[in-house]
């Protein structure tokens, strides 16, 4: 007689259908069938990652602050993590006298041989390791697939049908979630988020790999996943720790058969080993193993706001009392904006609402994990009741510690007082290993049935798969937060070319441009003196940068805002006795000033009364002798901004200088509030002699403002 537990045990093959060998195909099609719909969503996350409305394709693409990883590798190299003062800027962490960064020295660590043998890329690597973290991304959860399949089902056969619906949802992870989002900027606050959903994939992959059948090797390869994870980001290598014990716990007790309790202790050391390292790390900079200490960091010493969120919440950041703000923020089922106009589907216009009496640290327009990922939202339901019934599906209750440990990523997040769209990513594991689950189940009752039934289910997740892919390419299209002028007017140029309303219905007009509006917002300054795009972003909570204006991204603004300047330098720095003045606005004065050997620094003085932060002194640069060094000097007075960018020629034909910019961490020197109407007067140098003179600093023409989209918006609202 057949015992009646084992019978449960076993996979539950579909009746009437043989099992499948290495030969029958299913192999082939499932690998086609993944690699055909990665391919597919490659192209927009390409577009995204590569260009977003940049005019061209560049694979280093990159915005700043986009080396912080670089900085800390060659500070590993030297032997110690804490790197030089100023290079990290708002975003350091001062403890002991040293500056440190709170990201992870996993990314460091993969950027060491590279900068090693090609040393030109250093600073130019966020985009590539974006792109692995996709590939692996994609890879892992594909894997997993295969792997729950067999645990569920044998090795049945699979079919096309079955193996296209695979495609889809491996494309709908890696092209239809926030995976997209996270590619739109190419920075350092993405990338280790990128890196966690695929380390944690990885991890989870290798532990069901462990409690299917362990072996020295997958032990191996699962510890070593959870260090790089435990290395890359705290809260998601946290859970891979937490999953790691689970199953080592899981094996102890027998529940995988007794033969497999002998693999306790190996597991138990690949979780514990990542959290002793790990810690060790953490104490390396901070003095404590698991703690962040945000009083430390420079931001908190400058931002009046951010001091107040400690102090009310007893110095934590994170905190029970942020669940009700956070849950309704990332699952709600309606956080997504539909409109007439391109791309359609885009993030909500407004950050979300705060919950009850409490004070979040910031709050950022963010989508909602039901709205913007349907498809693995619904399989992950089904995944979740089927592997947690009480009569689990073949081999699936192994799943059930996982998925546990999967869900304990989302904990920091959830209980961060910070909302932002990026943190969706800390969903994406549990979604990944329980959408594969639902998938599978919902294939082992169909796959007997009829056509027309296999045909709905392939439809359904098909169109779901499409909206999850549009909502989340929509969202990144729109992600413009550290624009440049040139994306931004080619994102209106394509507004204005696909959109199936009037452009014009977003265009507000006045005499003065308002600190905030919604995402998307045009506004015409005074009758075409200058035209701005929303970014969406507050800036409540940063005094100076709402001085700014900074919500808003320059459109076309009138001629004399946007000067183009050459300085050529005939002595080095260091013989320069004092600052060379470059241009006035009223009482402030453009100053670059010697900051080393070979090197000088942007000053703005007296640009008028503001905070101190964003700081009127540029990090030190190199001006380069005997050569015409090109800066470009913004003077807003609709934004009460000034900007400085260092600039390098591509082209000068007919006096007017085609321009790019610099190379290396973004173009931007200077940031700084302005006062006052100008106008704008470059100064020509100083201390002429008989050997010519030391500076020289001229006037480039570039060609005059013809305000002519502010003008063809006028005309479509007439």
């Amino acid at each position: 007689m057949v015992d009646i537990q084992e019978a449960l045990d076993a996979p539950e093959l579909a009746e009437g259908t043989p099992e499948g060998s290495p030969s029958d195909g299913s192999v082939r099609r499932f690998v086609w069938a993944i690699t055909v719909g990665m391919v597919v969503v490659a192209v927009p996350y390409l577009f995204v990652l590569w260009n977003l409305w940049t005019g061209s394709f560049n694979p280093f693409r990159a915005v700043g602050p986009s080396n912080f990883y670089e900085i800390q590798a060659q500070s590993l190299v030297r032997g110690h993590l804490d790197v030089a003062p100023g290079k990290l800027g708002v975003e350091a962490f001062i403890h002991g006298g040293h500056a440190y960064t709170y990201f992870g020295i996993f990314p460091s660590i993969l950027r060491m041989p590279v900068m090693a043998i090609l040393p030109p890329l250093d600073g130019h690597m966020t985009a590539p390791s974006l792109l692995l973290a996709w590939l692996v991304t994609g890879v892992f959860a594909s894997m997993l697939l295969w792997r729950v399949r067999i645990l569920a089902r044998g090795r049945i056969v699979m079919g096309w049908a079955e193996a296209v619906s695979c495609g889809v949802l491996v494309a709908a992870i890696t092209g239809g979630s926030v995976l997209v989002h996270l590619a739109a900027n190419p920075w350092v606050y993405d990338e280790d988020l990128a890196w966690s959903v695929a380390l944690m994939t990885g991890s989870l992959f290798a532990l069901l790999g462990i409690m299917e059948k362990p072996s020295r090797r997958r032990v191996t390869g699962a510890g070593l996943l959870i260090l790089a994870a435990s290395l890359n980001r705290l809260t998601t290598g946290w859970a891979c720790i937490i999953a790691a014990l689970l199953v080592a716990g899981w094996l102890a007790l027998g529940r995988g058969g007794a033969e497999k309790r002998r693999w306790t202790l190996p597991v138990l050391a690949a979780g514990l080993v990542p959290l002793l390292v790990e810690a060790t790390v953490n104490w390396a900079k901070f003095g404590a193993p698991f703690t962040l200490p945000l009083a430390e960091q420079v931001w908190t010493q400058i931002n009046a706001h951010r001091r107040h969120f400690l102090a009310v919440n007893g110095g934590r950041g994170f905190s029970l009392r942020f669940l009700p703000s956070t849950v309704v923020a990332y699952l709600k089922p309606s956080g997504l904006r539909l409109s007439s106009i391109f791309p359609f589907i885009t993030l909500p216009d407004t950050p979300p609402q705060i919950v009850g009496n409490v004070v979040l640290d910031q709050t950022y327009s963010t989508a909602s994990v039901p709205a913007s990922m349907p498809l693995l939202f619904l399989l992950s339901v089904w995944g979740l009741v089927t592997a947690f019934r009480p009569r689990a599906v073949g081999l699936l209750r192994f799943t059930r510690v996982l998925l546990v440990g999967a869900a304990a990523a989302t904990a920091g997040v959830l209980l961060w007082g910070y909302i932002a769209d990026r943190y969706l990513a800390d969903f994406m594991p549990i979604l990944i290993l329980a959408s594969v689950i639902g998938l599978v189940d919902l294939w082992r009752r169909v796959g007997n049935r009829s056509r027309r039934l296999r045909g709905f289910l392939m439809a359904a997740l098909a169109i779901f798969a499409a909206f999850s892919v549009v909502a989340n390419v929509g969202a990144a299209m729109e992600s413009m937060n550290v624009w440049t002028s040139g994306q931004a007017v080619r994102f209106v140029e394509a507004q204005k070319a696909l959109s199936l309303g009037s452009l014009a219905s977003t265009v507000d007009r006045g005499p003065t441009l308002p600190y905030w509006a919604p995402t998307g917002q045009i506004f015409d300054v005074n009758s075409c003196s200058g035209l701005y795009l929303s970014s969406g972003t507050t800036f409540r909570y940063s005094p100076g940068q709402q001085l700014q204006h900074e919500s808003w991204v320059p459109l076309e603004q009138a001629t004399g805002i946007n000067h183009t300047i050459g300085i050529t330098l005939n002595k080095p720095a260091i013989e320069f006795e004092r600052p060379i003045p470059i241009l006035t606005y009223g009482p402030t004065t453009v100053i670059l000033e010697p900051a080393g050997a070979r090197t000088f620094r942007i000053v703005i003085d007296h640009p008028g009364r503001a905070p101190s932060w964003p700081t009127a002194i540029s990090p030190p640069f190199i001006v380069q002798l005997h050569k015409s060094n090109l800066l470009s000097i913004m003077t807003d007075p609709h934004l009460h901004s000034i900007q400085v960018r260092n600039l390098e020629v591509n082209h000068l034909g007919g006096g007017v200088a085609t321009l790019k910019p610099g190379v290396g961490q973004g173009s931007l020197l200077v940031d700084h509030y302005l006062a006052g109407t100008g106008p704008a007067v470059v100064l020509p140098g100083y201390h002429p002699s008989t050997l010519g003179p030391p500076v020289t600093v001229r006037m480039i023409p570039t060609p005059p403002s013809t305000m002519s989209l502010c003008r063809s918006l006028r005309r479509s609202a007439a």
